[in-house]
């Protein structure tokens, strides 16, 4: 549930942002600086893409280490679209992650064991079961991604290869939903004009409302995809021993 209200926080607060400024501007006053730097940012990345996209790239990595900062991912599909939005936040990501786990599996073993331990030993009995498949779920579920770096540089000994790919392959589609949702914000300018209702298109709400409920619906899914095949995995050795009792 907390992780469910911090979902839908984020979209709330750029929603209400956007609404407040429509509605201070037409009442009020045009708010020029607003979009003045608004325009003026646009402009420079529109000018100098690549520059850009590395000092984004840049700071999205930096941030993406401090543990519980959530929904950057749609500042970025606002400010650069959605397939460079898409590029930098999953490869800014990736990057992060596998800093932090190698920091952790070759240097804070002993610190994430002493403070996560008893939350580590779920993910370690999975690993060592479902090992590749729980973890691409895990990351397909939009699981905590700090702890995840945690828990799989120093609590498990999957390898750096398989770390890496189902990272790069699991943060995607949620990459992709967060950033579309942030692309279909309309610009600082266009809030104004629009006014508040203006805001309330279609598109930009199911893309929002995707970034809130995707995460929920793909864990169920893969959930019952592990049990399902935990269950076919003790069919065996069920039919295995009832053969036994009735040969005895």
């Amino acid at each position: 549930m907390r992780t469910f209200a911090k979902r839908l926080l984020l979209p709330f607060l750029i929603v209400l942002f956007l609404a407040i400024i429509a509605v201070l501007a037409s009442r009020y006053a045009s708010l020029d600086w607003f979009v003045r730097n608004d325009r003026w940012l646009r402009s420079v990345i529109r000018a100098n893409p690549v520059a850009s996209s590395f000092i984004a790239f840049a700071v999205y990595l930096v941030v993406s280490l401090v543990p519980g900062t959530t929904g950057k991912s749609i500042v970025l599909g606002w400010l650069f679209g959605l397939l460079a939005g898409v590029i930098i936040v999953n490869t800014a990501l990736v990057a992060a992650s596998l800093v932090t786990f190698l920091l952790c599996r070759y240097y804070l073993k002993a610190e994430v064991q002493s403070r996560f331990g008893f939350y580590l030993r779920p993910i370690q009995r999975q690993m060592k079961s479902d090992g590749t498949l729980y973890l691409l779920t895990l990351r397909l579920a939009h699981a905590p991604f700090s702890f995840m770096n945690y828990a799989a540089g120093a609590g498990t000994d999957v390898s750096f290869y398989t770390f890496w790919w189902t990272t790069q392959l699991g943060l995607l589609p949620g990459n992709l939903v967060f950033v579309y949702a942030g692309s279909r914000l309309p610009t600082i300018e266009e809030a104004i004009v629009r006014g508040p209702l203006g805001l309330l298109d279609g598109p930009m709400i199911a893309a929002l409302a995707s970034t809130i409920f995707l995460p929920w619906l793909v864990r169920k899914v893969l959930q019952l995809i592990l049990s399902r095949r935990k269950e076919a995995r003790q069919l065996p050795c069920h039919v295995s021993e009832v053969h036994r009792r009735n040969e005895t």
